[in-house]
Parts: structure tokens; sequence; C-alpha cells
């Protein structure tokens, strides 16, 4: 009887010690052979064959899904704070709207004659014997100034060529002083009937800022005792229609033009 007692507590005792130690080693070998999987999935595989851009596919879809989710949040969190501070604020009141004020329109250049000035010439400085001009929104310049009294009658012909009385020569060399302080040069100079009246022009270029070249012109005739100069300063490309208009401007001054002032440029 004592036998069987014993027997009956070292089985239950060799029972109760079998059953964790079984449970244990299945848990372990499941574990183990889960990571076996995960590690086996990528090994044995030859790198950038088929098998292997499968499973880097499937990777990168994962962890685009990942990424779609933390953006989904985020953005779901933003939303409701804004929802929050929206709750929270304060209605501000309407402003009066307010009544745009029309810009006095600029009164036109004028010309010493009393006429306006070309439509891309805007007044910008005036001095005792020069007017300023701002041309193509300040693209480009003009200037009408009086050179000083007529001496004698203009002369076109021969070699004595004379524009009031004074030579050529001297305006043209007064152009290449000019230019000689401005950095340009002349290019050619000629005389021309404009509005019926002898008038001697001087064409120039200088270089400016970036290493443009600007066209340079310079009108000179004599209206009523007096040799004015128009001096125009535009981009190549502007040097023709610019040319049209001091035309105009000069055949402006020798219909009716008023003196600028007493005074001479000197």
């Amino acid at each position: 009887m004592i036998r069987a007692i014993a027997l009956s507590i070292a089985l239950l005792i060799g029972i109760g010690a079998l059953i964790p130690l079984a449970t244990e080693m299945a848990e372990a070998g499941a574990k183990k052979t889960k990571r076996y999987k995960k590690k086996r999935s990528w090994k044995g595989v030859k790198k950038y064959s088929k098998r292997w851009w499968q499973l880097y596919r499937a990777q990168e879809r994962r962890k685009k899904r990942l990424r779609a989710q933390r953006r989904k949040l985020r953005l779901k969190q933003i939303r409701l704070a804004q929802a929050r501070k929206a709750q929270t604020a304060k209605p501000q009141p309407k402003a009066a709207a307010q009544v745009p004020v029309p810009e006095p329109k600029a009164a036109p250049a004028m010309l010493p004659s009393g006429d306006p000035a070309p439509a891309t010439w805007k007044r910008s400085q005036a001095t005792g014997s020069e007017l300023q001009f701002s041309v193509d929104n300040g693209a480009g310049s003009a200037a009408i100034s009086v050179i000083g009294p007529a001496t004698g009658e203009t002369v076109n012909t021969g070699r004595h060529r004379t524009v009031g009385g004074v030579p050529t020569t001297s305006l043209r060399r007064e152009v290449i002083n000019r230019m000689i302080r401005e950095n340009g040069w002349v290019v050619n100079d000629y005389q021309k009937d404009i509005g019926g009246k002898p008038v001697y022009v001087v064409v120039a270029q200088s270089q400016a800022p970036g290493g443009r070249v600007s066209s340079r012109m310079f009108y000179f005739t004599e209206v009523n005792g007096r040799i004015y100069s128009v001096a125009t300063d535009s981009r190549t490309d502007a040097a023709e229609r610019i040319a049209e208009e001091s035309e105009k401007v000069i055949t402006s001054l020798q219909s009716r033009s008023r003196p600028l002032q007493a005074s001479v440029k000197e």
C-alpha cells in the first residue's frame, strides 16, 4: 500500500514537471520557426533576381501603406485642431468696404511750342535752357535745349556748312566731346530737311550699363534766332521709332517755338 502511494506521488510529480517543460519547448519551437521563416524569405534569393524584385516591391508597398496611414492620421489631427481653433475664435466685425479713389490723370508733357510731346515722352526735369523727358517708361531719355543764339544764315551746301551761322564742325565737336565724357562714339553726321528747313543730325552710340549699346541722336536747328538741340538716348531696337518722334518735335519747334528762358545752355 505504501509502495503504491509512493509510485502515485512520483508519477504526479513527473507529470507536473513534464507539462511546463513541453509547453515551453512548444512555444520556443513556434517562435524559432517564425523567425526562421522571416529570415528564409530573403535568404538564398539572388540579388536583383525575379524573386528578389517581388520581395522588394512587396516591402515598398508595405512602407507606402504605412506612410499613407501616417499622413492620414496627421491630416485628421490638423483638421481637428483647426476646428477647435475656429470654435474658440471670436467673430471679427467686417471692415467697411473702401471705395477706390481714382488717381488723377497726369497732365500731358508739353513742348516749347505749346504742342503735346509724343505719347512715350514724359516730363522729368527742366532747367533754364533745357527740358528733359523720360522715354518708354524710363528705357530712354530725350532733352530739348537752347545751344545759343544764331549768328547768321543757315548754309547746307559747300564746305562751310552752318546752322544759324554756327559751323556744323563746331556742333559735331560738341557731340564728340560729350561722347568722350559718356563713353561713346560718333557714327555719322549729315544734314536733312525737316518741315522744309535744314537740320543738322549727328548719329552716335554709347555703352550702357550691362554692356548694352545705346543709340544716341542729336538734332540741331535754328528757330526764331536761336539754335535748338534735340538729343535722344534709346535702345537700338527703338532708335527708328524715337527718330521719327524726334523729327515731329523738330517740326513742332519750327512751327511756333516759345523760348525756354532767356538763358542759354553753356
